[in-house]
């Protein structure tokens, strides 16, 4: 598992598999599944993320962030 926090655009990114990416899914809030081939989440992808986990900010602290 891989995860990555992009501070210019506020987004959060989880990766559990890298799996062969099929599609992403609007989840709804901001929250965007990305898909397999097989129909696996193979990662999470959460917009505007330091306000969704403004009380949980250590999730944050703790990914790695890009350039």
């Amino acid at each position: 598992m891989e995860s990555w926090y992009d501070k210019e655009d506020d987004i959060l990114n989880i990766q559990f598999e890298k799996e062969g990416y099929w599609k992403s899914v609007e989840l709804g809030n901001g929250i965007i599944a990305d898909i397999s081939k097989d129909g696996k989440m193979i990662a999470i992808e959460i917009l505007n993320a330091s306000k969704i986990f403004s009380s949980a900010k250590e999730v944050i602290k703790r990914a790695k962030h890009t350039a």
